[in-house]
């Protein structure tokens, strides 16, 4: 129908726009408030900073590709913004490993936590993982590793065509460093970080029986109290316990969206580069619900996170 390319372009540019102004706003707030400027959201804002460079420099050309069915702007521009493509959505995912990294270490020895994490070795990992992104982007790219092909025309497709057509090795080695691997030390923190929270509730059980035993026992005398180390103990596993419960919960939902947005690309990457049977709407489409990631992740956080939420009530009173 006439008002198919209309709707669609109303939907992709409400995801540029959703994506940009969630990105600006988050990465806003840390700038803002005092109490965000901790260690830990460095990596945040090295989360939202790549999800809004895919807003700003990946999403408008492909949504144009989309929209017109062929690359229709600057010829030159097309390795250029390929690049920026790879580096952009692999700094979101192997950002997303070294918070879930983050999250661990602080789970795990919550009081050794800021000797371990300091802001060097923050900024390093944060370096790390933009590192690897622009390496597993740039290099491969401007050397022709992966069989450049966005001169080329692809059957049945009219005009120039801006897209990657990689060799299987490139695509497994590709999807190993920037996914699989990466999908494997979030995983693994997960399960501790789930492990973490059991343990902590059981020694919560366990604080609150004992003391519920001192109770029975030394009830018949006037003077009895509440034993304070054991009173202050439970209160620190409930803390503990509560935040690592929190946390795996928010891990949990944010490992959800990402494998349910970026598995199938990997899926279909690595299928097109056997046998080049993926119809390109399908792949666009695929394409999209891996760049949709960069938009979710700064709405979940501030629903998470407590002092995300404050800063953002107090932003936006209503």
């Amino acid at each position: 129908t006439s008002s198919g390319p209309w709707l669609l372009a109303f939907m992709l540019a409400a995801i540029i726009l959703v994506t940009v102004c969630g990105n600006l706003l988050l990465i806003a707030l840390v700038f803002a408030h005092r109490s965000l400027r901790c260690t830990s959201n460095c990596f945040l804002v090295s989360l939202f900073l790549s999800d809004l460079m895919v807003a700003l420099v990946v999403m408008p050309p492909a949504m144009l590709n989309v929209l017109c069915g062929a690359w229709v702007l600057w010829p030159a521009f097309c390795p250029i913004w390929l690049c920026f493509d790879v580096m952009c959505c692999s700094a979101s995912i192997l950002n997303l490993c070294v918070i879930s990294l983050d999250r661990y270490l602080f789970i795990i020895s919550p009081l050794r936590y800021k000797q371990r994490m300091t802001p060097p070795r923050a900024l390093l990992l944060v370096g790390a993982a933009w590192g690897l992104a622009a390496l597993a982007s740039f290099l491969p790219i401007e050397m022709k590793w992966h069989s450049l092909g966005h001169w080329s025309r692809q059957p049945a497709v009219p005009g120039l065509q801006c897209r990657l057509r990689v060799t299987l090795p490139f695509a497994l080695v590709a999807s190993v460093l920037t996914f699989f691997l990466p999908s494997i030390a979030i995983c693994f923190t997960y399960c501790r970080i789930l492990l973490a929270a059991r343990r902590q509730a059981k020694r919560v059980a366990a604080l609150s029986h004992g003391s519920a035993s001192v109770k029975f026992h030394n009830g018949p005398l006037p003077f009895s109290a509440p034993q304070p180390s054991v009173n202050s103990e439970r209160r620190l596993a409930h803390r503990h316990g509560r935040r690592a419960l929190k946390a795996s919960l928010t891990l949990g939902v944010l490992l959800g969206l990402f494998f349910s947005t970026w598995l199938p690309f990997f899926i279909t990457n690595m299928a097109q580069a056997v046998c080049e049977c993926v119809p390109l709407a399908l792949f666009d489409a695929i394409t999209w619900l891996g760049y949709c990631n960069s938009t979710m992740n700064p709405i979940i956080y501030p629903l998470f996170m407590r002092d995300f939420k404050r800063a953002l009530g107090k932003l936006l009173p209503c």
